[in-house]
């Protein structure tokens, strides 16, 4: 009888104190990364791939510039030695960009309305990663267990007769993208950035990212999307020798 007084005085108590648990979905993703993110457990340190899906209560630690992207639309800038719980941000509770939004027009950064984007779509679960297309021992089966079942692996267990498709894949080029965001190259040609202070991210109509260092030009190729934090200084050149200067914060739409 003691017991289950004990057992109900506790559950009242968690009611009142509002007490529940995280959630085990997730609610960002890393969008880009100039140096390794690690999420740690205990003593070890697991590296996070640009692209991941992250849980609220995963534990990271920054080791150079990166950014993550809040499903809700909010964004986090992190610098090298930032430690973060993913569910502990400010940004974790907004609806929308914390960005001012600009696009590029007529050789200059103009006031635009805030973009919007289905953010958790943008992201997948990359703890399991098909081969390159390009190797002889690829299969399609990796393919579609790594892109496409929702939780990667984590449910299917040794089943795998009935995942992925009835035929392969078509061989490359004519095997569709797969529209997750990823680390990779800009391209060439288009404006050239230069970081005057701190860092900036790039990111493609393919969903490419990279993080743009401090005094490097860049060519931003096909970018279609610039980040600048706050107080990062980018220089944009154009044709013909024009220069504009682009002060955090700032979310700039190139095209």
């Amino acid at each position: 009888m003691a017991q289950r007084l004990v057992g109900c005085l506790l559950a009242a108590a968690s009611l009142v104190t509002g007490c529940k648990e995280r959630s085990d979905k997730p609610i960002a993703g890393l969008l880009a990364a100039g140096a390794p993110v690690v999420r740690k457990e205990g003593k070890a340190e697991y590296t996070i791939a640009v692209g991941a899906q992250l849980l609220g209560d995963v534990k990271l630690t920054a080791t150079g510039p990166a950014v993550l992207e809040y499903f809700g639309g909010g964004l986090r800038f992190l610098e090298k030695g930032d430690t973060l719980e993913v569910g502990d941000a400010d940004e974790a509770k907004l609806h929308g960009s914390n960005l001012p939004s600009y696009r590029w027009a007529d050789g200059g950064v103009q006031e635009a309305p805030r973009a919007l984007r289905i953010v958790a779509a943008r992201y997948t679960n990359v703890q399991v990663t098909p081969k390159s297309a390009h190797e002889d021992a690829y299969s399609s089966t990796q393919y579609f267990v790594a892109f496409f079942t929702p939780n990667g692996l984590s449910r299917l267990g040794s089943d795998t007769k009935h995942e992925g498709p009835h035929q392969p894949l078509p061989a490359p080029p004519f095997r569709p993208k797969v529209p997750f965001i990823h680390a990779g190259d800009l391209g060439e040609g288009g404006l050239v950035a230069v970081v005057e202070d701190g860092f900036a991210v790039a990111e493609t109509d393919d969903l490419a990212t990279a993080v743009l260092l401090e005094g490097r030009e860049v060519p931003l190729g096909r970018t279609v999307r610039l980040l600048v934090p706050d107080g990062a200084e980018v220089t944009l050149k154009g044709a013909g020798g024009a220069e504009v200067e682009v002060e955090g914060p700032a979310d700039v739409r190139l095209r």
